[in-house]
């Protein structure tokens, strides 16, 4: 990665086209990710990475599942959220309206692409073990970012998300991953498609809303 602007070209995409990613692609940006900083450099993290027919079971099982969503990690709670973490969603909910129209998250084709994983032709799973740490999570969080951002400097679009994990049981039946293995994230990963969804673009807070310096 050379390019410090792909900080700013990164973006998430929700729908992508069918093209393949190069296996030496693929193996390249994740070998970028392990540059990411670990606790005493214990690369926590083990990825899987969902593709073809295998890809395309876990999507027909996702649809089929009349369970609840119930990831390994919480999800986060409205009431638990801050003041500006609200506004920002809220900001984020508009600029989705901006690009798909009037019905905002309830478009059609938003919700299409969301059950279909997006159409990924390749969803990455990381996960560590089930006894982790906090500390562990961030830095999972940090080889996750790094993995996205290698992606972006080859023009290789992708999205973390919540769709992509809903149902753990299934992803690990399929992946063969041990039990004493919790999914951190998914991303999903590929090509991006013309779809209007992927016009969506998003604002971040000031720095003066975030930044606390003291002398």
């Amino acid at each position: 990665m050379e390019n410090s602007n792909l900080i700013y070209q990164r973006k998430s995409i929700r729908s992508f086209s069918n093209k393949k990613v190069s296996t030496i692609n693929i193996e390249e940006i994740i070998q970028d990710a392990q540059r990411a900083p670990s606790w005493q450099n214990s690369q926590p993290w083990d990825v899987y990475i969902a593709s073809g027919d295998s890809l395309n079971r876990i999507r027909k099982a996702f649809k089929k599942s009349d369970v609840p969503g119930n990831p390994d990690l919480s999800t986060p709670h409205r009431n638990n959220r801050s003041e500006l973490s609200l506004n920002n969603i809220k900001e984020w909910s508009k600029s989705v309206e901006d690009a798909v129209g009037d019905k905002g998250t309830s478009d059609p084709e938003f919700v299409e692409a969301r059950e279909n994983l997006f159409y990924a032709p390749y969803v990455i799973y990381l996960t560590t073990n089930k006894k982790a740490s906090e500390f562990t999570i961030y830095d999972m969080g940090a080889f996750g970012q790094t993995l996205m951002l290698s992606a972006a400097s080859k023009g290789i679009g992708t999205i973390p998300a919540y769709a992509l994990v809903s149902h753990p049981d299934i992803i690990k039946k399929e992946l063969s991953i041990p039990q004493d293995q919790e999914i951190v994230v998914g991303i999903a990963m590929g090509y991006a498609n013309e779809s209007k969804i992927n016009d969506i673009q998003t604002k971040r807070a000031s720095v003066k809303q975030i930044l606390h310096m003291k002398e």
